[in-house]
């Protein structure tokens, strides 16, 4: 008992099993908020270095020469307004949680890890626990990077059973915005409509020498398997 409010954990079973399922939400404003380091010669130019980073999708890639400093998503309004919830649904099971849930979950697992593997390494009393210690920190190691995990079992079975990397481009203009993968990967986009603009020379598989444009600096695709996943069989299914 929550104050006047009956939860699950104060009925019977047979009272649970009555219960209905409600997808409850409140929503809050709030802004993402992002402070980089610039040596610049003034304001003006400063401004324009972090456009064309943010551009080149290299604002996050935390550099000596461009240090981020801060991102974070901030509260904004009024932050002492009541909150107001409202049922958007109901379900007979749970939905399956989102990305963004999974990426928490991700990260408080890592954290364990992390935990576990530094109690291990301080323990020095126990073979026995300090070996628990490690297979906790492995088995939260493994819930933090699944995609790790799958890696190492196909590798264990046949060629043919290994998993197939994915990355998900997203252009607009006929210019790549982003990208996301399940698994970890670098991406370096080149453009082979120079247009007149400024270029270099690369050298293709075949040995013969293209005219290019890099229109993205070499960054690390964004991580997220599961909605990797989840939007491919919602591509390929329709």
């Amino acid at each position: 008992m929550r104050g006047d409010v009956e939860t699950c954990a104060d009925l019977s079973a047979e009272q649970q099993a009555a219960m209905k399922k409600f997808l409850v939400e409140y929503e809050l404003p709030y802004v993402h908020l992002v402070r980089v380091g610039i040596q610049a010669k003034n304001e003006e130019s400063a401004i324009s270095i972090a456009d064309q980073a943010f551009t080149d999708c290299t604002i996050w890639d935390n550099t000596p020469e461009m240090p981020l400093l801060y991102d974070d998503y901030e509260e904004t309004g009024d932050s002492g307004a009541v909150l107001e919830f409202k049922v958007v649904g109901e379900y007979q099971e749970w939905p399956e949680p989102e990305v963004c849930v999974k990426i928490i979950e991700r990260d408080a697992a890592a954290r364990r890890a992390c935990e576990h593997l530094i109690a291990a390494h301080e323990c020095s009393n126990s073979a026995s626990v300090r070996e628990a210690l490690f297979q906790s920190a492995l088995e939260e190691a493994h819930v933090a990077m699944p995609h790790l995990s799958a890696s190492t079992s196909s590798s264990n079975g046949t060629a043919g059973s290994e998993v197939m990397p994915t990355v998900v481009a997203w252009l607009e203009g006929g210019v790549v915005q982003w990208m996301a993968s399940d698994h970890p990967m670098r991406y370096l986009v080149l453009d082979a409509d120079t247009d007149g603009s400024d270029s270099m020379k690369v050298t293709m598989e075949n040995g013969s020498i293209a005219d290019v444009i890099r229109t993205s600096s070499t960054v690390l695709a964004d991580h997220l398997p599961e909605w990797v996943t989840k939007l491919v069989e919602e591509v390929e299914g329709q």
